[in-house]
Parts: structure tokens; C-alpha cells; sequence
């Protein structure tokens, strides 16, 4: 069937998904994203369910496209092939674009089920608004999950520079951010509709005055904490991707890390932290990379929380091991969350025919703990890469005893682009949803240390070697967010059956009716 397209509705669609880009790295234009889904609401008003499907859908492939345009450069330096890098890109860009194009189709369904319902037209409005920003935090749920989650650029994560809005995090996650700014939206949209009624730009203003002046006070609450300061020394060696594997360089990247050991050595520190996969090697197997691994710490002094790949055996882990001195590592961590195509390959029999590169590949096997680095002072719970997309894996570290969190990873992967950035940014509201100072070690950047408020004390910047030394607080205190999750989730996932059980029982009664008429009439000819 054809479907006719307006191409002025096409194009308000691509503005939504390039002014919802803008409010992300490099640009940073955050307060864009409080009005970038206006266009696409005016764009899927009045238009069937295909449509509104089709147009949404075009936001966020735009979006998506733009905001992922290092995975071209990323996926064509690994298997160089310009063309399966470019398919590759564009099929996840696809995929994340259903969830643009769910979103319009239910907004626009339930808006003709909603003015059914309800006579009143203030009713009608406030309900179809709830409705989407539900609806929104329910798409970006299922995105964090679905398929091993790939929850990058929420759209909560724009306001990551807001400090005021995000300190709600504490209570309900980065999707509660995500819920107030669609919610403002949708307010904007009807106030633009009905340009002679204020009332829905007055909801907008006095929900966001609301959100800042509790994000001042908490601010002023977890700006700063009584008790003991530790100092830290976070490693940013910047190793070469195409060197970290290659033997010819494993002499030189040991000594590279041994000069950065002494270095620390000259002012004791009390926690050091190294990179994802630092050591170019399999710990404990490769007995001379063990040995100058010890060394390496034994050298740096303080609690060293070293990223490396991890041999037990049966099982290989990308893992981060914790040493105390020269004598060995006392504890470990196995990554929980693995990269889809990185870290293991789904259909291994399969896929690899049609894509070469991926026989070079490994897999790695998934970690399920949350041990805990902790020498009788310091109490850590690190993260290791895309751990940090996982609200639910940094709140399980805090519940295990963590009271500082850490994040090691390896963002050469995506070369001087936004990407580390926009994986930097994540780190805030890991911060912010459990109340730790987080400090991340990064290979090429970004390393940092956020403050349990929420605002970025010190970082570095990308693509450079660098030591970055500051200091940290440790705290016990356990938020609503760390003891309860995604409650606010829940809530909003019960909003949107509420509405499609409206809409369902409809559906019903309108099946009913047409099954009798026709009944009726069946019997009325036979009599």
C-alpha cells in the first residue's frame, strides 16, 4: 500500500531529531532538547497510525545517524570495509529509530482513545502529555535491556550540564530526567496549539521551577561530605588501538605503564586506577606480564585497580583486579555487561560468513558479581566500559558496600570524536542516582572525577596521555533510586496500561456492539 507523505511533516521531523542531537556533546546545546519534539508532535497531529509511525520513525533515524556518526570511522578502521561500516551503522541507527517511531504511533493512539474518554478538554490534554512522557521512559527502559541494552544518548543524558534538573535522579533514575523533558514538550506543543491559553506554558515553568529549587538544596547537601579525604591518581595512558594487541609494542606499553607507576610513586597516593584492559596481556597466565604487573603496582603504592583481560581457566573475562602491593592481586572483577560484536558474537556460526572481520573476533564470558575493592579504608565498586550504561549495575555495587564508584574503560575504540563524551556523561547521573563520587580512568580520555551532586569537578581531555590527580569522599548513604531501582519506571509502565486497558475494553465494547447488530440482523431476515 502507498502511503503519501507531506513534506513539510518530513521535515519538522528531521528538525526534532537534529535540535534533539544538538543538546548532546560536542555541541552541548542541552536546552534544545526541552523544545526539539514539538515539531514531531505537530508533524504526527491529524495523520493515521502509519504515518505518525513513519514520521516518528524519520526523527529518529536523523537523530541517530547524527549522533552516531563516529561509528562510520570506528566500524571501517576495524574491518576496513567502508560499505560494512556503513551497513553496520545504519542497521543499528534503524533499530533505534523503532523506538522513535513506537513512540509516535502510540502518542497519536492514544490521543484519539483519550478524547473518546474524556469530555474535558483540560482532562484531555494533561492526560495525552502524561501519556507520552510515560510512554517515553517505557521505550527507553526496554532500549536499556532488550538485546544486552544499548541505552546510549537517552534523552535525559542531554542535561548532563544541568545540575539543578538531574539531582531528581536520586529518586528516579536518569528516565525521570527523560520524563520531565518530554513532559515539557508536550506542554510547549498545546500551549503553541492554543496560543490564547497560557496555562499549559505556566505547568511547564512551574514543574521545572519546582525540579531546580530541589536540585539546589540537594545540591548544597551532597556538594560536599564530613569525614576523612582520600587522594586519587587516575591513569589516561592513551595506547594506541592498533598497538594494544600487537606483541611487537607489549615491551613498550609495559614500560610506558612502569614510568606512570614511578611517576604516582614521587606523591603517595591512596587509590590508583588504570584503564580497561591496560595490561596487554592474560592475568595471571602470562607469568612475566603478571610479574610486571605486580611490579607495577608494588611501584605506584596504594589500592591499584588495574583493568585486564582474566584467565580462570574455562572462562576468559575482561576484568578489573585490585593489588595492594607486590604480591599479587587480592580481588576481582568480571564485567558483567558485554558489548554486542565486541566482546562476543551472537550467531557465531553464522554471521561470520557474510563478515570476515568477525572471525578475528573473540568472546568473552559475562561476569554476575559485584565484588567490592576495599582495604580497610577505601570501599570501591568499579565499573568496567559499558557497565556504566547499567544504572541497576552501579546501584548493585553500592548495595554490596561500595562507597566510592570508579569506571575503567577504553574509549580509544572511538578516536577523538563525541563518543567519549558522550560516555563521560553517563557517569554523572551514576553519580547523582547513587550519591558516590565516581572517578573514571580512561585510556585516550575522558578520565574525570564527578562529584556525588552531580557536577564534574576535574577531567581531561580526549585523545591525550595524562595523570589526573585530585581527591574523593566515601559515604554510607543509601538513596531511594539505590534501594528501590526504577520504581518511577513501574509507575509510568502502569500510566500506559491503564490507558491501552481503556483503549482495549473499547476495542471490546465496539466488538460487542458490531457482533450484535450483525446478530440481530442475521436473525431478523431468517424470521
Amino acid at each position: 500500500m502507498k502511503i503519501k507523505l507531506n513534506y513539510k511533516k518530513i521535515t519538522f521531523s528531521i528538525v526534532t531529531g537534529l535540535l534533539a542531537v544538538l543538546a548532546f556533546p560536542k555541541s552541548n546545546l542541552f536546552f534544545l532538547a526541552w523544545i526539539s519534539f514539538v515539531p514531531l508532535v505537530f508533524a504526527i497531529s491529524g495523520v493515521n497510525l502509519k504515518k505518525s509511525f513513519l514520521y516518528g520513525f524519520t526523527s529518529g533515524f536523523v537523530f541517530n545517524a547524527v549522533g552516531f556518526y563516529w561509528l562510520v570511522y570506528m566500524l571501517k578502521f576495524h574491518t576496513g570495509s567502508c560499505i560494512q561500516a556503513l551497513i553496520a551503522a545504519c542497521v543499528l541507527c534503524m533499530y533505534l529509530a523503532l523506538y522513535w517511531g513506537v513512540w509516535s504511533l502510540c502518542l497519536a493512539s492514544s490521543t484519539n482513545v483519550i478524547q473518546k474518554i474524556v469530555k474535558n478538554e483540560l482532562g484531555v490534554d494533561i492526560l495525552i502529555i502524561l501519556f507520552g512522557a510515560c510512554m517515553w521512559v517505557l521505550l527507553e527502559y526496554i532500549r536499556t535491556y532488550f538485546l544486552t541494552g544499548f541505552p546510549w544518548m537517552l534523552i535525559g543524558y542531554s542535561q548532563f550540564k544541568f545540575s539543578k534538573v538531574i539531582q531528581i535522579a536520586e529518586f528516579t533514575g536518569v528516565y525521570g530526567v527523560s520524563f520531565l523533558v518530554i513532559f515539557c514538550n508536550l506542554c510547549f506543543y498545546f500551549w503553541i496549539l492554543k496560543p490564547k491559553s497560557n496555562k499549559y506554558l505556566y505547568m511547564a515553568l512551574t514543574l521545572i521551577a519546582v525540579v531546580v529549587l530541589f536540585g539546589v538544596v540537594r545540591i548544597h547537601r551532597f556538594k560536599f561530605f564530613d569525614g576523612k579525604e582520600y587522594s586519587f591518581t587516575a591513569v589516561q595512558p592513551n595506547i594506541d588501538q592498533d598497538e594494544k594487541w600487537n606483541t611487537a609494542y607489549r615491551n613498550e606499553i609495559i614500560s610506558k605503564l612502569k614510568k606512570y607507576a614511578s611517576e604516582i610513586a614521587e606523591n603517595k597516593t591512596d587509590l590508583v586506577l588504570w584503564p580497561e584492559a591496560v595490561i596487554p596481556g592474560f592475568i595471571p597466565n602470562y607469568e612475566e606480564i603478571y610479574s610486571d604487573t605486580k611490579n607495577i603496582a608494588g611501584t605506584a603504592g596504594g589500592l591499584n585497580i588495574i583493568g585486564s583481560l582474566h584467565d580462570e581457566g574455562d572462562c576468559c573475562y575482561n576484568s578489573v583486579l585490585a593489588f595492594e602491593d607486590s604480591n599479587g592481586y587480592k580481588a576481582v572483577h568480571n564485567k558483567n555487561h558485554l558489548i554486542i560484536f565486541g566482546e562476543f558474537i551472537p550467531f557465531r556460526n553464522f554471521l561470520p560468513r557474510f563478515f570476515e572481520v568477525l572471525n578475528n573476533m573473540g568472546d568473552f564470558s559475562r561476569g554476575e558479581d559485584t565484588n567490592i575493592f576495599d582495604n580497610g579504608q577505601i570501599y570501591a565498586g568499579s565499573t568496567i566500559c559499558s557497565e556504566n550504561f547499567i544504572p541497576d549495575i552501579s546501584r548493585r555495587f553500592v548495595l554490596s558496600g561500595a562507597k566510592v564508584l570508579t569506571n575503567h574503560t577504553n574509549d580509544a575504540w572511538f578516536f577523538d570524536t563525541a563518543a567519549p563524551h558522550q560516555h563521560f556523561m553517563m557517569n554523572v547521573f551514576r553519580a547523582v542516582e547513587n550519591r558516590k563520587d565516581v572517578i573514571v580512568s580512561a585510556n585516550s580520555g575522558i578520565s574525570g572525577i564527578i562529584e556525588a551532586s552531580g557536577i564534574i569537578i576535574d577531567k581531561t581531555p580526549s585523545s591525550k596521555s595524562a595523570l589526573l590527580k585530585g581527591t574523593f569522599h566515601q559515604n554510607d548513604f543509601k538513596t531511594f533510586y539505590t534501594k528501590y531501582g526504577d520504581v518511577f519506571v513501574y509507575l509510568c509502565m502502569g500510566v500506559f496500561f491503564i490507558v491501552m486497558g481503556l483503549h482495549g475494553s473499547r476495542l471490546v465494547k465496539s466488538f460487542v456492539t458490531s457482533t450484535s447488530k450483525i446478530k440481530n440482523k442475521f436473525f431478523y431476515k431468517r424470521g
